[in-house]
């Protein structure tokens, strides 16, 4: 582009040029003052008596910048740089009309309009490629002529905004005492007549914007785009719709969009979905609702009214569980988001979802199969029996078929199953082993961190950790296993109403729990070591009750015998008939056996094994008297 500089300058650094627009003048005029450089363009602008010399100024300068041959882009910013150039200080004359006829000619016939309005698009133009907007100000400065001579051609700027090759935003008027139209705007070139000229590419006579787009990110950057526009009074409320419309018409193509045509919405509703869901995209998780509304609608009585109604949750978007707000104490402190339904929807249309906070999770409580070390446990024939039947039932092609067919029958598709006995029976590394048969990830949930103290957050935990387990789970090839580990506290028995707050609000994290479980489709397995103190609620959620119990002499033979080869049957049911010790119990005493083995060389004898028997618990009436204690 040649910039209007370029002229200026060759215009005072050629001598020549400035004598032969000058020494032909008419006799009927004065001779015109000493030319100085600083003052040259203001005195040629003003002798309108060179107007007849236009054409060869103007063939110079074509020619002494390279116009020749020059392509669309290059003829069109050419004239708007000799336009620009010649109308300084012009003071909006006739000999600039004069001067610039030709110009003004070719980009009119280009643009469209009028002489007059290719002259204002292309100060204007020219003033946006400084990095600023122009206001009624800029203008009347630019030409140097009284701001009510610009007025005069308000009906050409109307014009330019109809016929879009022209935007405007109102300025912000907090300051200012009195407001008279027009008097705040600002003006700019529509991107779409810039991006047509550098393409070297024509302007058609109705400027329509190009409305199908390659990617679902750039459509939803455009609608951000017509928002920011909205907010800054660039566009009304209506346009705005009427635009997204005309977006959502051309691109259906897209999934996204074809699933907003049967959701039931008006253009009003659509257009608050799609623009929380580029907010939700943006890392913007819950905006407020009002800052939102007041991007949409310009109209303070409109805006206050729809905000009301969807505070009121009446809009189809909180009836068809596709937007929530969430809880706030007042009216500007709201905030809305997408619900699980919605990012479903979102996961379905292949739309990726980045969620650090999940990824975190994912990092510290997900439990990988092939991390899990193989083990084997020893049952009684019972527990032995309902572990196999449910880990049988967790192989994909089982699961799959079993869920098929509940659902067909209108049943409960969820896998749900309690895991209770007593400390160190195998519960937990039961549910390890089972996610390790069947290659399932193992979502891990420390129930201590949230039991929170603080009011109403414990509920919004245990709400956020099934929001979780869904978004995982619909990202993984087979159903992960969701697991409540040490489950106590938040499935005992609920306490009377009132009697404490601590009291209400373990008992809201229980119903909360309930209507989880209640609804779960995946696959979740709890494990208690207080199975009486259960409330009887929660009985009926869980399909799968397996009691671990103390093993038998036998079955406690035959664990020493696995975790301690060396020894013979006889010493192994000596040791399970002496010591009633859980599997946990056992796997202390083996520890300790590693540890002498490795200080001392050898593997102890019986006799020895007994002895850390003997230590292990404190209370056992074959221990010794505890250190610290006298025995009265």
């Amino acid at each position: 582009m040649t910039c209007p500089e370029s002229i200026r300058e060759h215009i005072c650094k050629n001598p020549s040029l400035q004598k032969s627009l000058l020494t032909n003048r008419t006799q009927a005029h004065p001779p015109p003052r000493p030319i100085k450089k600083r003052n040259f363009e203001k005195i040629f602008f003003e002798r309108h008596t060179l107007a007849f010399h236009r054409d060869s100024f103007v063939a110079e300068i074509k020619n002494d910048i390279g116009m020749a041959n020059a392509t669309l882009k290059q003829e069109v910013l050419n004239n708007i740089a000799l336009v620009y150039s010649l109308a300084e200080d012009s003071k909006l004359s006739n000999s600039l009309f004069e001067l610039t006829d030709k110009e003004l000619s070719f980009l009119a016939e280009y643009f469209h309009i009028t002489k007059t309005q290719a002259l204002f698009v292309s100060i204007i133009f020219t003033l946006n490629y400084t990095g600023r907007k122009v206001d009624l100000d800029d203008l009347s400065s630019y030409f140097n002529c009284n701001p009510l001579k610009i007025l005069e051609y308000n009906d050409d700027f109307v014009e330019l905004y109809e016929k879009r090759l022209l935007r405007k935003n109102n300025k912000s008027n907090r300051y200012r005492q009195i407001k008279l139209k027009g008097a705040d705007e600002e003006i700019c070139i529509n991107q779409i007549v810039s991006d047509r000229i550098f393409k070297s590419e024509p302007i058609p006579e109705i400027l329509v914007d190009d409305l199908k787009y390659e990617d679902i990110f750039t459509l939803f950057e455009k609608l951000y785009e017509l928002s920011n526009q909205r907010d800054n009074d660039e566009i009304t409320t209506s346009e705005l719709f009427e635009q997204t419309q005309s977006i959502l018409d051309e691109n259906i193509h897209f999934p996204i969009i074809e699933k907003t045509r049967f959701l039931g919405t008006s253009i009003e509703e659509k257009y608050l979905f799609l623009y929380v869901v580029w907010k939700f995209l943006e890392g913007d998780k819950d905006p407020w609702v009002e800052l939102t509304f007041k991007g949409i609608y310009d109209r303070p009585k409109e805006r206050f009214t729809q905000i009301q109604r969807f505070l009121a949750k009446e809009s189809n978007l909180i009836k068809e569980n596709w937007l929530e707000i969430e809880d706030a104490a007042f009216f500007d402190d709201a905030k809305m988001k997408l619900t699980e339904k919605a990012l479903d929807l979102l996961t379905e249309c292949n739309i990726k979802l980045f969620n650090k906070d999940l990824d975190k999770k994912k990092k510290e409580n997900v439990i990988q199969p092939d991390n899990v070390p193989f083990r084997k446990l020893i049952y009684s024939d019972n527990e032995a029996h309902q572990l196999d039947l449910l880990k049988t039932l967790l192989l994909e092609e089982n699961l799959k078929n079993t869920q098929e067919r509940l659902v067909q029958k209108a049943l409960p598709k969820g896998v749900t199953a309690l895991l209770h006995g007593a400390p160190g029976t195998g519960k937990t590394e039961s549910v390890l082993q089972i996610a390790k048969a069947t290659n399932r990830e193992i979502m891990k949930v420390d129930i201590s961190a949230s039991r929170s103290m603080w009011f109403g957050e414990s509920e919004k935990i245990i709400k956020q950790v099934f929001k979780d387990y869904k978004s995982y789970a619909k990202k993984q090839s087979l159903t992960p296993i969701l697991f409540f580990n040490e489950a106590d506290a938040i499935i005992a028995k609920r306490k009377e109403a009132n009697s404490s707050n601590v009291s209400d609000t373990e008992n809201r994290i229980q119903n909360i729990l309930l209507e989880e479980i209640e609804n779960f489709e995946g696959i979740l397995i709890a494990t208690t070591n207080l199975a009486n103190n259960m409330d009887t609620a929660f009985e009926r959620r869980f399909l799968f009750k397996i009691e671990f119990q103390k093993p038998s002499i036998t079955v406690k033979a035959q664990i020493w015998k696995s975790k301690m080869p060396h020894l013979s049957n006889e010493d192994c049911e000596l040791l399970a008939s002496q010591f009633d010790f859980s599997g946990g119990q056992i796997d202390n005493i083996v520890r300790k056996n590693e540890i002498n083995e490795i200080i001392h060389g050898s593997k102890v004898d019986v006799k020895m094994l007994i002895d850390f028997c003997r230590e292990e618990t404190l209370n056992s009436q074959n221990s010794r008297t505890p250190i610290g204690f006298i025995v009265k």
